[in-house]
């Protein structure tokens, strides 16, 4: 879905920002508990490429999500 850049956007306006952060964080949230080190190490490379995917377009939304950029 990342692919044209107004889906891009679309998919930032859509509220999709939070999500990938959740992701991103995977490994340090009580929600991801069950899940193995490995499915949390995938999910945290796949939430920070779609970032990656959507800061073409969307950088400065990108840079005010908390959580999006802190290391």
């Amino acid at each position: 879905m990342a692919v044209t850049d107004d889906n891009k956007v679309k998919i930032v306006k859509a509220g999709a920002l939070p999500h990938y952060v959740e992701l991103l964080h995977a490994g340090d949230k009580a929600t991801f508990k069950d899940q193995t080190a490995e499915r949390k190490e995938s999910e945290q490379r796949l939430a920070a490429h779609g970032l990656w995917l959507l800061a073409f377009t969307s950088k400065d939304d990108i840079s005010k999500q908390k959580g999006c950029l802190e290391g």
